[in-house]
């Protein structure tokens, strides 16, 4: 599903138009890459929580040359499913055999 998708979905359930949709979705991600460039943790209760991992440097090899490489260290975000989507993706998931 793409951002568009989202939008659409959005409009139709809030009965509104998908440009204004578009712009309060736009400024909710805004606002998360925000708070998360802050470094700080974003928690929605029942969905997940969004925060910063700080991973340290690592040696890691080439695999085409085999030669060692030395990876610096990095930010990435990490997100934890809340207790609520993990039971809902679980339920949905039930009835395929995932």
């Amino acid at each position: 599903m793409t951002r568009k998708d989202l939008v659409i979905r959005l409009a139709d359930r809030m009965q509104m138009e998908p440009d204004e949709v578009r712009a309060c979705f736009d400024a909710f991600l805004d606002v998360i890459v925000d708070v998360l460039g802050k470094g700080e943790r974003i928690e929605i209760r029942g969905f997940g929580i969004f925060q910063i991992q700080e991973r340290t440097s690592r040696k890691t090899r080439n695999p085409r040359s085999g030669e060692e490489v030395v990876v610096g260290p990095k930010r990435t975000v990490r997100f934890k499913m809340g207790k609520e989507l993990r039971e809902r993706v679980r339920e949905a998931g039930a009835g395929t055999g995932v």
